[in-house]
């Protein structure tokens, strides 16, 4: 299986990723705790799908929220589970720009849809203030998010999850500062602006 279009892909499956495991939940605990969110922060949750991060996130009287996914559908879907969360509709595999500064941009079980990872790094520190975190998350290993698409016959042809070098390059492309990478119960990325 390769998807061709992520657009198209994402407007047709988006059903599909209604369903939040306990195991996920407890990684987004795991997340929210270690980037240090707290009540009165802003966050851009790139890639929402349908809003698996907001389910947590909306009872911390966040001062902005917003939901960015490249389908139409997923933030639909989030508006009618949500209708109070922000969203937009923008793709971060290209250079975008928002309005808004965050304080967080967090990428949750999404980062295998993103190839132009230049174009995801500049977008996060355009759009962070300063001293604000990016994140890029996914409740798999990476050697467990590679058994994973091994077993339903997913092939993106690299990596699902950028290596440390390819990270580690990025980080000092970009700027950004205090870089940590982690992948033993679940990958974990952050670095501040």
């Amino acid at each position: 299986m390769t998807i061709k279009n992520q657009k198209e892909y994402f407007n047709n499956t988006y059903e599909n990723w209604k369903e939040t495991s306990d195991e996920k939940g407890i990684i987004i605990n795991k997340t929210i705790n270690m980037l240090g969110i707290s009540e009165g922060q802003s966050l851009l949750d790139v890639a929402s799908g349908v809003g698996v991060l907001y389910v947590v996130l909306k009872h911390m009287r966040l001062s902005n929220y917003v939901a960015l996914d490249i389908s139409e559908n997923m933030l639909k879907e989030l508006k009618s589970l949500h209708p109070e969360a922000k969203t937009i509709c923008d793709d971060f595999n290209k250079e975008i720009l928002l309005k808004d500064k965050f304080d967080y941009i967090v990428i949750f079980n999404s980062i295998p849809h993103f190839e132009n990872l230049d174009a995801v790094f500049s977008n996060a520190r355009r759009h962070l203030n300063i001293g604000g975190i990016f994140a890029i998350v996914h409740s798999k290993t990476r050697n467990g998010l590679k058994e994973h698409h091994k077993s339903i016959g997913y092939n993106l042809g690299r990596e699902a999850i950028p290596n440390n070098h390819t990270l580690n390059e990025l980080v000092k492309k970009y700027e950004f500062k205090e870089d940590i990478i982690l992948d033993d119960d679940f990958f974990y990325f952050s670095c501040k602006r």
